[in-house]
């Protein structure tokens, strides 16, 4: 996941340099002649210079603030009840969430799998998956799960009722325990949310890269815009 999503990353870092150069140093050039021939700047001509000139002197302000932000979030998702929260949302978001159920039942599936099929108990596999699950809610649906396969009722019921992992992996896995093969069944899940995860990583980059090259194009066509309205206010001050 995290390799596909390198180029869109770079496509967005890109991108936010090319705007931000346009506003800071390209844009603020024209000032001057502007100011010495008395053109009424349109309004979006004078919004840009405004944010502009907001981004040259505050970026180190904003820096030192996302720096901060960035240490205090670290520190508050080191908390055990701010983490669970937050590992929680992410797996209900609208598309990513999606993604992340599907990475988390991979996870846990061909971890659980590899276990069992290597002679590893339900219980004892299932605290071992629990701690690589990378995920702080799926590791206490886990949790619960294994209490109730400890009471006889099923692991596959325990997960259900957390309501974080699709139900494909659900079914299988109540399959594989009703026919006593959890970790054969358990890696033919993993195969399938694997691959899964990887047709939704390859849609969702698909949709991120033209959507950041178009949202870019639309921002510098803006910027290029709003400068020409005022070249053209300049051209007829001239004649």
């Amino acid at each position: 996941i995290m390799a596909s999503l390198t180029y869109p990353a770079l496509l967005l870092i890109a991108a936010i340099g090319a705007i931000g150069f346009l506003l800071t140093d390209v844009l603020p050039e024209f000032v001057p002649i502007f100011a010495e021939n008395g053109v009424k700047l349109p309004g979006s001509t004078r919004l840009l210079l405004a944010l502009g000139h907001g981004c040259a002197v505050g970026w180190p302000y904003a820096l030192v603030l996302a720096i901060l932000g960035g240490l205090g979030l670290r520190a508050l998702l080191h908390r055990p009840g701010p983490r669970l929260s937050v590992d929680g949302m992410l797996l209900r978001l609208p598309v990513a969430g999606a993604l992340l159920r599907e990475a988390v039942a991979a996870r846990l599936t061909r971890t659980l799998g590899v276990l069992l099929t290597n002679g590893v108990a339900l219980v004892p596999a299932l605290a071992i998956v629990q701690e690589v699950i990378g995920n702080r809610a799926a590791a206490a649906a886990i949790a619960g799960a294994t209490e109730a396969a400890r009471r006889g009722a099923g692991l596959a019921r325990g997960l259900e009722s957390a309501g974080l992992l699709p139900i494909r992996a659900i079914h299988l896995l109540r399959l594989g325990e009703e026919t006593g093969q959890l970790g054969p069944m358990a890696l033919r899940a993993a195969a399938i949310h694997e691959e899964r995860t990887r047709l939704g990583v390859e849609k969702l980059v698909a949709l991120l890269v033209p959507a950041i090259t178009v949202a870019m194009g639309a921002a510098i066509g803006f910027i290029v815009s709003s400068l020409l309205l005022a070249m053209l206010g300049l051209d007829q001050l001239a004649r």
